[in-house]
Parts: C-alpha cells; sequence; structure tokens
C-alpha cells in the first residue's frame, strides 16, 4: 500500500511531463499555424482589393474604347513614317497641293536622354515642300493641324515665285498666284510596347482630357479670313 502511495506521484510526473512535452510544442504549433493562417487572409484580402482594382480598371478602359483606339493611334509606339506620308500624301491631294518632297528624320534633340525607357515621347522629325494657290494651302494646313498625331510644327514658310516679266504677267493675269511653301514638324511616339504600373491601377483616366482632344481634331470648319483683312496678303 505504501508502495503505490509512493508510486503515484512519480507516475503523476510521469504523465505530466509526456503531457507537457507532447502538448506544448502541439499548442505552439497551432498558434503559429493560426498566426499563418491570419496573415494569409489578410494577404487574400488584399489580393482581392488589387483583383477588384484591377477589373474596375480594365471594365474602365473597356467602356471607353474610342478614346483608347485614339491614344494609341495619337501616340504609337514606333514611328510610322509610312503612314504619315500616306495621311500627307492624301491630304495634298484633297487640298489641290502640289508636294515635291517629304523627308523625316529621327531627332532627339527635343527630348531628354532617356527617353525611350522613362515613357516620355521620342520625336521624329520631317520636312516638305509644296506648291499651291493660298486658298489651297490654308485648306492642306488646315488638315495638317487636325491630324490625329501629337504633333509639333517648328516652321511654316510661304513664299511668292520669283517675279515674272510684264508679258508673261499680262499671260497669267487671270490665273491664280501660286505660291511655294515649307513646313518642318515633328511627330511623337512612344517606344516599346505600352506598360500600366501596378501603381498606377485605381488612378482616374482624365477621359475628358482625350475627349477634348479628339474633339480638336475632328472635322471642323475650315479657317477663313476676317472680313477686315485682305483675303490673299501675297496678291497686290
Amino acid at each position: 500500500m505504501i508502495i503505490r502511495i509512493l508510486l503515484f506521484p512519480v507516475i503523476l510526473l510521469l504523465v505530466l511531463y509526456f503531457v507537457i512535452a507532447q502538448i506544448v510544442p502541439l499548442m505552439k504549433t497551432a498558434s503559429a499555424t493560426r498566426s499563418l493562417i491570419t496573415q494569409q487572409e489578410e494577404e487574400l484580402t488584399q489580393a482581392q482589393e488589387r483583383l477588384n482594382k484591377v477589373t474596375a480598371f480594365q471594365q474602365e478602359i473597356q467602356s471607353h474604347s474610342t478614346e483608347m483606339d485614339y491614344v494609341s493611334d495619337f501616340v504609337p509606339n514606333d514611328q510610322r513614317e509610312e503612314i504619315l506620308l500616306s495621311d500627307i500624301s492624301q491630304m495634298a491631294d484633297e487640298s489641290n497641293i502640289s508636294l515635291f518632297s517629304v523627308g523625316f528624320s529621327e531627332g532627339r534633340s527635343d527630348v531628354r536622354s532617356g527617353a525611350a525607357t522613362d515613357g516620355r515621347p521620342n520625336l521624329i522629325e520631317g520636312k516638305l515642300i509644296m506648291n499651291g494657290t493660298y486658298d489651297n494651302l490654308k485648306i492642306f494646313m488646315h488638315k495638317l493641324f487636325r491630324i490625329k498625331r501629337l504633333y509639333e510644327f517648328k516652321t511654316f514658310e510661304l513664299t511668292k515665285n520669283e517675279q515674272k516679266n510684264k508679258s508673261e504677267e499680262e499671260n497669267d493675269a487671270e490665273q491664280e498666284l501660286v505660291l511655294s511653301g515649307s513646313i518642318s514638324f515633328a511627330y511623337g511616339y512612344i517606344p516599346g510596347t505600352g506598360e500600366i504600373s501596378p501603381a498606377d491601377i485605381g488612378t482616374p483616366v482624365n477621359f475628358d482630357l482625350i475627349d477634348t482632344v479628339m474633339s480638336a481634331t475632328s472635322n471642323t470648319n475650315p479657317l477663313v479670313t476676317e472680313k477686315k483683312n485682305r483675303p490673299n496678303p501675297f496678291l497686290p
């Protein structure tokens, strides 16, 4: 009986030892698992919020497909000289203007270094030489100023042809005065594939500004001379 009484504390200590040795690590593991689950739930919530922003941004873009197509054409990701040449030639034909030359060259002097990687536009420079009547040149310039490309006109020059002798002037008296002109310009483009930074997701897109630019480049009434001014400043 005495032995049993003495063994009881020993057995109890052994049981407590095994319980502590087994249960405590399990409790620590369970606590760590609960912390990990809590952390992953927070990350899941954040990821879901980001996904919701991306989905909302995508839906907003898709609902303004006209504006996005316009931006893609207005600031393309390559130079597209052949399209510019075709557009300019077509506008010249529509305006009854004769083109003598159109040339392009890449111009980096007007953009800061690293423009190809920081999202800033590069410029392709060009120059065209033409001739036509004053009224037709006005129509041509009206079309050029409303071309659907980000552009910068640098110089625009119009000159009369050399003075003819009196007999030639009398023969051409009924003909309209033909002017020679040259235009130097630059068109913008952003090299590479367009990418959106994750930080920009959720930032509102200024579609009102895009609509304003679209309206400015849409077909409008040609420019006209004020009545108080001479219709053609190159005539006597």
